[in-house]
């Protein structure tokens, strides 16, 4: 019998690319950044995000990230929807994408699909960035305490 190939979920390697793109990106301190916890019997997230960080303003940012599709990324906006915001926290939906290289085929490129949860105004939504936000292959590693 043939052995079936399973498919290896991005998820991991999508959280530690949030964690870069939360410093890089949005300035954030990553002395003051935590990831969810999974074990086998327990979960520990924050407000329902994979990542919590703060920038030296003060503010606070909560990262839901997914590797999934357009599915995904609505069951994880309406369950951050659930929550009532403070005016300083800011709260995104990251999802990762990849697309074939149009230079090599075998190799793939990543982007950020940003969704931003714009609870400031009434009626509270969902604004998707026009701009993607392109990964580098060294944030799917960890994230240095030196970095920033």
């Amino acid at each position: 019998m043939p052995r079936r190939k399973i498919a290896r979920s991005r998820r991991p390697q999508a959280e530690r690319a949030a964690e870069h793109w939360l410093v890089e990106v949005m300035g954030c301190d990553p002395h003051q950044m935590r990831r969810a916890i999974r074990t086998k019997y327990q979960a520990v997230d924050f407000f329902a995000s994979d990542v919590m960080a703060k920038d030296r303003a003060g503010k606070t940012f909560y990262v839901q990230v997914t590797a999934g599709q357009n599915e995904a990324v609505r069951v994880r906006r309406r369950k951050l929807e659930k929550f009532s915001w403070n005016t300083h926290d800011f709260v995104y939906v990251l999802q990762l994408v990849e697309v074939p290289n149009p230079v090599n085929i075998r190799r793939k490129d990543y982007f950020f699909r940003v969704h931003y949860y714009d609870h400031f105004h009434e009626p509270c939504g969902w604004i998707v960035e026009g701009a993607a936000c392109p990964v580098p292959r060294e944030w799917f590693k960890k994230l240095q305490e030196d970095v920033a």
